[in-house]
């Protein structure tokens, strides 16, 4: 996020007003990870993660977490997610 975080208000001064900007002008934004979240360190989680936390928006769960959630559950999802994408779109083409 360190980068992100550098390249933010360039981007901001760039397509900003300047009296949105304010007096930050270039500073970089200071950001800090939240304490207790499950933290994605693997390459190619980010989807099945991001598609976990839409569907419990979508359920009705009123204050989704993703503090519960582990990487053998975020395999789980991965298996998952691969079984309905086949079962949806591969297998009626031989139907």
């Amino acid at each position: 996020m360190e980068p992100v975080a550098a390249i933010l208000p360039y981007l901001a001064k760039k397509v900003c007003p300047p009296h949105a900007v304010g007096e930050h002008q270039l500073a970089p934004f200071h950001v800090e990870r939240v304490v207790g979240l499950y933290e994605n360190r693997r390459s190619g989680d980010c989807g099945p993660l991001a598609i976990k936390f839409l569907e419990m928006h979508a359920t009705g769960n009123d204050s989704p977490t993703m503090a519960c959630l582990t990487d053998d559950l975020v395999d789980i999802f991965r298996k998952q997610y691969a079984m309905e994408i086949y079962k949806d779109w591969a297998v009626p083409l031989y139907l």
